[in-house]
């Protein structure tokens, strides 16, 4: 497992001068750019067979134009970005129509670009402003213009491409309303996990746990509780490893563990850092008779992968406290409860685990 969850890296990779709030613009607004240059790029040679040079040679500024956006984007620019993509297409649109007709189709990609500029300018007010322009000259093109000047399709030009812009233009509309809900969706989990993972480990984090023992412990509404069984792991002498190695090593022993946490128990097992040095597991309905021997496979496989540091041989071993859950149990008790057969398991001597089972075997003193 890698230090870090798939969403939290995608928020932590994004380029240090666009803030978290603007990320979901700059990403719809790189896609745009990208995919706007690619489709001019491909208009370059059509209009140069269709014998339309001056058209082509449009296209060639608008290709330079949506790179400029991209790059403008990727420099943190991102207002420049949407006026020099809404000024390309509001002009491109109009030279468009104006040469080949209304019946060209060109102006239909003004109905997605309006709403591309409308949510992804900084300002509200301006992408309110930019994306009604775009509307408006949408319907100028198509309905005054049109009866004031009748604009036939331009000599050369097939109808069926007519119909191929008018397709794509809607089929880009529905592609940029699944690219924001991606995006939205992705960013939203993105901070739901950043919210509930320990930044280190990857590993569920204290939150998480607290508000799953609740939902477990109230998830039945006939008033019965999903059984679970619950452990408490502290890693041995870590303070000494921290003092003697450093922190970098200290990290590095919980990384290690968290890995083979992560690797060792189910998928359904709940796995969090509890704090330093401490992890807690929970284990929905299973009994100290299933959860017994599988954390002593853990502390056996544990042992056997000791961390090397400058020549140093640095053996990690844990200690643990295993409870189950009973009927009526609040879980901040069950809690209590593994801490003190956790504290039971170092203080006889570490590297073993105490369990429920364990305390009721020591006989009652005299």
């Amino acid at each position: 497992m890698a230090p870090f969850s798939t969403l939290t890296q995608a928020a932590a990779q994004r380029p240090d001068n666009i803030r978290h709030r603007n990320l979901r613009k700059h990403l719809l607004t790189r896609w745009a750019s990208l995919m706007g240059a690619a489709v001019h790029f491909l208009f370059i040679p059509l209009f140069w067979v269709l014998d339309h040079s001056l058209l082509a040679l449009i296209n060639v500024i608008s290709v330079a134009m949506w790179l400029g956006a991209y790059l403008a984007n990727q420099h943190g620019e991102q207002d420049r970005a949407v006026y020099l993509i809404t000024t390309e297409a509001y002009c491109h649109a109009i030279i468009a129509t104006v040469i080949l007709g209304t019946s060209a189709g060109y102006h239909f990609y003004l109905l997605t670009l309006s709403c591309w500029a409308a949510v992804t300018h900084s300002v509200k007010w301006v992408a309110l402003v930019l994306g009604l322009m775009g509307m408006l000259i949408f319907l100028f093109l198509e309905f005054p213009l049109s009866q004031m000047f009748p604009l036939e399709s331009g000599p050369g030009f097939p109808l069926m491409l007519a119909t191929l812009n008018l397709s794509c233009a809607l089929f880009t509309m529905v592609g940029f309303a699944m690219l924001a809900r991606h995006v939205y969706e992705t960013q939203e989990e993105t901070l739901t996990s950043m919210a509930t993972r320990d930044a280190l480990t990857g590993l569920h984090n204290r939150r998480f746990a607290g508000e799953y023992l609740r939902q477990l412990s109230g998830d039945r509404q006939d008033g019965t509780n999903t059984p679970y069984s619950l452990a408490l792991i502290d890693i041995d002498h870590f303070k000494l490893i921290n003092d003697k190695h450093g922190h970098k090593v200290g990290d590095q022993c919980l990384i290690q563990i968290s890995d083979l946490l992560v690797r060792h128990f189910r998928r359904s097992d709940v796995l969090c850092r509890w704090g330093g040095e401490e992890f807690l597991l929970i284990f929905p309905g299973a009994d100290l008779n299933e959860i017994l021997p599988v954390l002593e496979g853990f502390q056996e496989r544990l042992r056997s992968l000791p961390i090397m540091h400058n020549g140093d041989v640095i053996s990690l071993t844990v200690s643990v406290g295993v409870t189950s859950h009973t009927p009526g149990m609040h879980y901040d008790l069950l809690i209590n409860r593994a801490d003190h057969l956790l504290y039971r398991a170092k203080a006889e001597g570490r590297d073993r685990i105490i369990s429920d089972e364990s305390e009721e075997q020591v006989p009652p003193p005299l």
